[in-house]
């Protein structure tokens, strides 16, 4: 991984989102997990303790404004750990899927953290080190990379270049983009809509974000920002996407 340093001196890894993509595509083809188009769902709990071999607490007691972290140790594996609060809400009958989506996506970004930042943390352990890794506003727990909910956004949303990479890996695990692409493809057809009319606001795009979120089981926002980013759904009417 190509890395730069910050004006506060912390070595950072450079990825675009074509390389996290990548990278999340190639994990869950090496776990075994990558899933299909009659099965899009990717089985998130078990690409994190049976592939990366990490420990999930899912009902942890943690603050209100944190809905997952990951923990690093110099001497074993990560350790996730999930808030109670998310957790229970997702186990209740009829739990809609937009609690089920967050559910998810926060499991998807904690995992991105040990895949992307494992290393990092690695590396800074090695020399002895942890300079601003994972540091909370006190400064301390320099070992904990937390999932607020301030910084939970498929788009983007955190001044801190790690969250939104982890939030990139979240959605590229979730929704795989070259399964993405197909089912957006098969989608539009089974719809009945027409590719130069997906604008932001169209009924055409709410339909297809509906669709989306239902297949992968991730929420309707998550599904909208993910056709964005890949540039399947524009702003305005009357730009040609290519799938």
């Amino acid at each position: 991984m190509r890395t730069y340093f910050k004006s506060n001196g912390r070595e950072c890894f450079f990825l675009t989102p074509t390389e996290i993509d990548s990278m999340m595509e190639d994990e869950l083809w090496k776990a075994n997990l990558f899933p299909s188009i009659e099965n899009p769902a990717v089985d998130i709990e078990g690409f994190i303790t049976k592939h990366l071999k990490v420990y999930i607490d899912q009902y942890a007691s943690l603050e209100p404004s944190v809905l997952g972290l990951t923990e690093f140790f110099t001497n074993k594996r990560p350790e996730i750990k999930i808030n109670k609060d998310l957790t229970g809400a997702m186990d209740e009958d009829g739990s809609k899927l937009g609690i089920v989506g967050r559910w998810r996506a926060t499991l998807a970004h904690e995992a991105s953290h040990v895949i992307i930042h494992g290393a990092q943390f690695a590396l800074a352990a090695d020399q002895n080190s942890l300079p601003g890794f994972g540091s909370n506003e006190n400064g301390k727990n320099l070992n904990l990379m937390r999932c607020l909910k301030r910084d939970f956004l498929f788009r983007g949303g955190s001044s801190d270049e790690r969250e939104v990479q982890a939030n990139m890996g979240m959605a590229s695990l979730l929704m795989p983009k070259s399964l993405f692409l197909k089912i957006v493809k098969d989608g539009m057809k089974k719809l009945n809509l027409v590719s130069n009319k997906l604008n932001l606001n169209s009924k055409e795009t709410t339909a297809l974000t509906a669709h989306l979120a239902e297949k992968f089981q991730v929420s309707k926002q998550a599904s909208s920002i993910r056709l964005q980013k890949l540039n399947i759904v524009f702003e305005t009417s009357g730009l040609k996407m290519e799938v």
